[in-house]
């Protein structure tokens, strides 16, 4: 217990002790003090060492998971799931049963016995060489000049008024979407956003809709609700709307959860057509839907839009992240409320966490008025678009005929197919041994079950090193297609994630 010695509880603080137990655990874990695949202590030792009620603990544990640290094992106790810094492990050291749902901990970079991973496919947040720190530096410099300890105060729970007022600014002029200020709730980014509408919504067994394969952090949050979550297959032009009907008529849901532009992990998107009928179906059986919009800025083509755009009948709660394009750590997101449920939804957002930091709003702030975002937006899109360029023409080049994959039209995400009875774990553990890494598709699904599909993310490779690390990963599919003997997992079989 001596690790955790280092938390301090204040019990006069508006702060609830399991945020600040969670805060000082965060802390530990990603400075690399407590590792990946961890014991954490069990709940009533922790409540004794902190003097707590054990659901303080429960509850401590339970965000841990909700937002990647940490994974529960049925029987065995709460295990650390995050990576915390790179370190040198050993062939095989990270397990992939220790990876979790979530893309926090891919986010890390594996390693193998000779050296870092070269070449990584599997990070979810784009690599910090393309953060915008000199103008950060800048704008944090000219915040507290101007506000000085202002800055660092606690905010308006709904959030810093010139913020929400760039926000509508930037939306109407970028997006064409007009959101009255007062239904603008910021949050401390789009998973508390996802979690605040689940909290606010959700009672015991409700049904939540999510798409097939979908984020697994929203999946988390649903869980921490106890709601039943049912899956919906998702075809590249969208939902399956065969499989979404067929479902409604025998168990309509309480809300529907989708990522209609470059979904995570697929990097489809929903067609017109088909953002009309989920509008039409929500209005019919009366469920509302959570509208994750996490990286449509960054577009190749056609600038895609919102299916909040398409909704006259207040279904849709749209949450924007600005953190996936911006600096992850400030953590800034902002909800779009239909001005009904506002209240509802601002008293989930204060016993969350009370406010999203103040600092993080005002920086944003002026990111916003100075046309900074836009711009750093602008470099990435021609950074990205030669990334996804290389990687499109490496994909042809040297993945083996029987392999599929799917072009998005933007983001950084491409979902691959392997041959049928071809696992992406067993190529999970096979591209390691090259250098490669990638995310096995069962991850994004509920069960996670063994999946031929995986994710492949552009967001922290180099340009330079795309061919090369899709050449060998091609190598990797093409050795297990080969020799099928090295396959040891089977449909029916439990995944060691």
């Amino acid at each position: 217990m001596d690790k955790f010695v280092s938390i301090h509880l204040n019990r006069t603080s508006d702060i609830p002790l399991y945020i600040q137990i969670y805060n000082g655990m965060v802390q530990l874990i990603e400075s690399g003090v407590i590792t990946c695949g961890q014991q954490l202590p069990p709940i009533r030792r922790m409540a004794s060492f902190f003097d707590v009620n054990t659901v303080t603990i429960v509850n401590a544990y339970k965000k841990l998971q909700a937002d990647g640290y940490a994974k529960s094992k049925i029987g065995s106790g709460t295990y650390v799931s995050f990576i915390g810094k790179k370190t040198h492990l050993g062939e095989f050291d990270v397990p992939i049963e220790n990876m979790i749902s979530s893309d926090s901990a891919a986010e890390s970079v594996y390693v193998k016995k000779d050296g870092f991973i070269k070449f990584d496919f599997a990070g979810a947040s784009i690599s910090p060489k393309y953060f915008p720190v000199k103008d950060f530096k800048e704008v944090i410099n000219e915040v507290l000049d101007r506000d000085g300890g202002y800055a660092l105060e606690y905010q308006e729970s709904s959030g810093y008024q010139p913020l929400r007022e760039s926000i509508r600014d930037f939306m109407k002029a970028q997006h064409n979407l007009d959101i009255p200020l007062e239904e603008i709730q910021i949050v401390s980014g789009a998973q508390q956003g996802i979690d605040i509408v689940a909290k606010a919504f959700l009672n015991y067994k409700d049904v939540v809709y999510v798409e097939a394969p979908t984020y697994p952090g929203a999946v988390n949050a649903f869980k921490s609700r106890n709601a039943r979550i049912v899956e919906i297959n998702m075809q590249e032009d969208g939902v399956d709307l065969d499989d979404l009907k067929k479902n409604i008529m025998s168990n309509p849901p309480r809300l529907f959860y989708t990522m209609p532009v470059f979904q995570n992990p697929t990097g489809y998107s929903y067609s017109i057509e088909k953002k009309k009928e989920l509008i039409a179906l929500s209005k019919e059986y009366d469920f509302y839907i959570i509208e994750d919009d996490h990286i449509s800025d960054l577009y190749y083509d056609e600038k895609p839009s919102a299916l909040k755009a398409l909704d006259d009948s207040d279904k849709v709660f749209y949450i924007k992240s600005f953190s996936k394009l911006f600096l992850p750590g400030l953590r800034i997101a902002f909800l779009w409320v239909p001005r009904r449920h506002f209240d509802k939804i601002a008293l989930a957002k204060y016993s969350s966490d009370i406010s999203t930091s103040g600092l993080s709003q005002r920086i944003l702030d002026l990111f916003l008025r100075k046309s900074l975002w836009a711009e750093h937006v602008s470099h990435l899109q021609k950074i990205f678009y030669k990334k996804w360029q290389e990687t499109v023409k490496s994909l042809e080049k040297y993945m083996p005929s029987d392999v599929s994959y799917f072009y998005p039209k933007g983001g950084h995400f491409f979902w691959i197919n392997l041959p049928q009875g071809i696992y992406s774990t067993n190529l999970y553990y096979e591209a390691l041994k090259n250098g490669v890494s990638i995310m096995p598709g069962e991850l994004f699904f509920i069960e996670q079950r063994p999946s031929e599909g995986f994710r492949l993310s552009i967001a922290q490779i180099s340009e330079w090193d795309i061919e090369e690390g899709i050449a060998l990963l091609a190598e990797s599919i093409q050795s297990l297609i080969d020799n099928p003997h090295k396959v040891f997992q089977g449909p029916n079989d439990r995944p060691l994630l």
